[in-house]
């Protein structure tokens, strides 16, 4: 349970400095990018002292699938918040906690009691609702988002997913190296992504990335050690969502509801930043 809440504090403090550097209005996509710095150096430091230097092809492929999957569900929530507006993408971020359940109830033989039952149930209706078919600026009709909020939605689920995924199938001794695997390729696709579109990059963004990194490198390494341990390997349903809902609150209390347009993308950012 300590690694959890750990993780929960990691979030908590993505938070506040993604409001901070929210009112400062600097680039998400550079800062996201930066972060990258950070997380991987911490990522290479304890795989560098720890006890397996070995790196099988498991690890590394989910290492580049992890790499790829987070930079770019981060642009597919940006293009979510500008199309469909914000309260939209952050209920997609809340409801994307339905891919690792379900993940764990059909390919994890986890149990299925009737409460998750009718949760699962509840949130399918709710992504219904939610595919409205009207953009957030013109109010134009927009058949698009019959698949992109889905979209959208299990992107954001699948991010959440891989660190179990590797709990599951990967070498449980290897995960300091699947951890700073995806960390490094996510910084080599991201700063890709910077270079291909002409991003203006500032030191005062990268510096602020930087400092994000260490907040978010616990966030996510702590979590990748609750789903391992013994009070969630085999209830990892359960991590997720006390993971989801402890963090809700707190992230309230930093303002996250009040970010508006590209910052309202670094909002989300905890789900991604691996982002």
């Amino acid at each position: 349970m300590i690694f959890l809440l750990i993780s929960i504090v990691g979030a908590f403090l993505n938070a506040a400095q993604i409001k901070h550097y929210e009112i400062q209005g600097w680039d998400a996509r550079v800062v996201i990018t930066a972060n990258y710095i950070s997380a991987s150096l911490l990522g290479w430091i304890f795989y560098a002292y720890g006890e397996d230097h070995q790196i099988d092809a498991t690890t590394i492929w989910l290492g580049v699938g992890g790499g790829i999957l987070w930079p770019s569900t981060f642009l597919i929530l940006m293009q979510g918040i500008r199309d469909y507006g914000l309260s939209l993408a952050g209920s997609s971020s809340r409801l994307s906690l339905l891919v690792p359940v379900l993940f764990a109830v059909v390919f994890l033989d986890e149990v299925l009691t009737f409460n998750t039952m009718i949760g699962i149930l509840l949130a399918l209706a709710a992504l219904i609702l939610m595919s409205k078919l009207k953009k957030a600026d013109s109010g134009k009709f927009d058949l698009r988002a019959l698949w992109f909020i889905p979209l959208m939605v299990f992107s954001l689920g699948c991010v959440n997913l891989w660190l179990n995924i590797f709990n599951h199938y990967g070498t449980p001794s290897q995960h300091h190296a699947f951890i700073t695997l995806v960390f490094s390729f996510s910084l080599l696709f991201s700063i890709a992504y910077l270079y291909g579109y002409r991003i203006p990059v500032s030191k005062g963004a990268i510096t602020r990335g930087i400092l994000l990194g260490f907040s978010n490198y616990c966030m996510f390494f702590f979590l990748l050690q609750a789903l391992r341990h013994e009070d969630f390997i085999d209830a990892s349903a359960i991590a997720y969502t006390l993971h989801a809902v402890i963090n809700y609150h707190p992230c309230q209390q930093c303002g996250y509801p009040d970010l508006e347009g590209k910052a309202g993308a670094l909002r989300l950012s905890r789900h991604i930043a691996s982002d």
